[in-house]
């Protein structure tokens, strides 16, 4: 169920905002659920305010100036990446952080694969969290180094482990006992002494998190590994890891876990007198126009982690971003299929569907207007998909009443949409990149085609 929206007044503008810049910016603690409060239409029409590299040029909604109904034909949705906003927002976290630590930001892969983003980042000397075999072959195809690289995960493939153990400087995550005896083998034989942190959850257990999830280990067992991985002749005990945030806009909820991970290495330090320098305090942290659109910066989670590691003496900080970096670099320009009204709602059913963008809250993707004009009527609408699928891409977003013959650009599209991108129901959209005024087109209806054919055995072309 939507949540009811701030007052409007006539022209359907708030009476107070808590947008970029205020006091009373609202705080999103149930942003899985409900996604934040929906934006209004001062907003909309300083949408620069909160992602510079958008505005009304003219009228018309522009990326870096280039009006974007000039380079998008409205024949097939289009997901657009800007790797500039992506590259920015790297630097920020990294400039944040590097003001009170020895801080290495290696950006979590999962997040985003599309190579033109990946590259710009690799370009800057950014560093790169993998997941699986695949996030590695993909990390070294884009060039990111060894030493640039945090590997997470668990039961990985005797092959892929062994490639891993390999790698002079890389940074291998361990989340069983079973995975550390594996590595810790592969190392004997191999005669090298991989670099290794252990994954702890340092927090209290949450629906992600649970004693019944699979990730991580209770802070008893940490110690037991971390003791193991200080014994042996094989290993370089390294540092301890924790992914323990879903989409964090609360410094101090971050604050509790740096607190806390300082406390683990102090208690073990103290108890086994072996030592390691590295926090990996992982990712989790909201993409960055909605932790600004609620009052923070990157700035008060820095500031928050120096104060909470206050005393912890020589620390290498790692945090592994992932939304942060990629969420608000990409947006969707799709058309509008139709309007609906049901129970008293107005809806618009967009071209693109949620096998392409996952809904993962009431207001996962904002909707902005390709156009503005003066004398326009703005209303709310409910924003969806046309799949016989019960998912909404935005609840009661306000727009004016050309965006049905328009279209519309939806934001917050960057980050876990085309890795899990799917081939059912409605066609995929393309896939560009923008690149000075112009889009680089990385993913066609050819390619979908290609895919289906290849994953189905059922050749589309020419199904019209």
């Amino acid at each position: 169920m939507s949540q009811a929206g701030p007052a409007q007044t006539d022209d359907g503008k708030h009476a107070g905002t808590g947008g970029v810049g205020t006091t009373d910016a609202p705080d999103l603690p149930m942003l899985s659920q409900t996604g934040p409060p929906s934006f209004t239409r001062s907003e909309i029409e300083d949408i620069q305010l909160l992602l510079p590299y958008l505005s009304y040029t003219g009228g018309r909604l522009a990326a870096h100036g280039t009006p974007l109904m000039e380079v998008w034909d409205g024949r097939r949705p289009l997901l657009l990446y800007v790797p500039g906003r992506a590259v920015d927002n790297y630097r920020s976290i990294e400039t944040a952080f590097g003001r009170h630590f020895d801080v290495s930001i290696r950006c979590a892969i999962k997040a985003c694969y599309v190579g033109g983003v990946l590259s710009a980042l690799r370009a800057i000397g950014a560093g790169v969290e993998v997941a699986s075999e695949l996030e590695w072959r993909i990390a070294r195809r884009v060039g990111f180094p060894p030493h640039l690289t945090v590997v997470n995960g668990m039961c990985r493939p005797a092959a892929h482990l062994q490639r891993l153990v390999s790698e002079d400087g890389l940074l291998i995550d361990v989340d069983s006992e079973e995975e550390l005896e594996h590595i810790e083998w592969q190392a004997q034989h191999q005669g090298v002494r991989p670099k290794i942190m252990v994954r702890v959850n340092p927090l209290a257990p949450d629906a992600f998190f649970s004693e019944r999830s699979k990730l991580g280990v209770g802070a008893d067992e940490a110690h037991r590994l971390l003791e193991r991985v200080a014994q042996s002749p094989h290993l370089d005990l390294n540092g301890l890891h924790a992914h323990q945030l879903v989409r964090c806009t609360n410094p101090e909820q971050f604050a509790l876990l740096a607190q806390r991970m300082g406390e683990l290495r102090d208690e073990f330090t103290a108890t086994n007198g072996a030592s390691f320098d590295t926090l990996d305090l992982g990712g989790g942290i909201e993409a960055r126009y909605l932790l600004e659109r609620a009052g923070h910066t990157i700035d008060d989670f820095a500031d928050a982690a120096r104060d909470a590691l206050v005393g912890a003496g020589n620390l290498h900080l790692v945090l592994e971003p992932g939304r942060y970096v990629f969420g608000d670099a990409a947006l969707v320009l799709t058309g509008v299929m139709g309007t609906k009204r049901k129970s008293g709602h107005d809806w618009l059913i967009a071209e693109v569907g949620c096998n392409l963008l996952p809904p993962t809250s009431d207001r996962a993707y904002p909707a902005l207007p390709l156009r503005l004009e003066n004398e326009q009527t703005w209303k709310r609408w409910h924003v969806a998909d046309p799949t016989p699928a019960p998912s909404r891409l935005c609840l009661d977003a306000m727009l004016p009443s050309g965006a049905v013959a328009d279209g519309i650009a939806l934001i917050g599209c960057g980050a876990y949409t085309a890795v899990r991108a799917s081939l059912w129901s409605t066609d995929l959209p393309d896939i560009g990149i923008l690149k000075g005024a112009g889009v680089e087109i990385v993913f066609d209806r050819a390619g979908q085609d290609a895919a289906f054919k290849a994953l189905y055995g059922i050749d589309l072309v020419g199904a019209e």
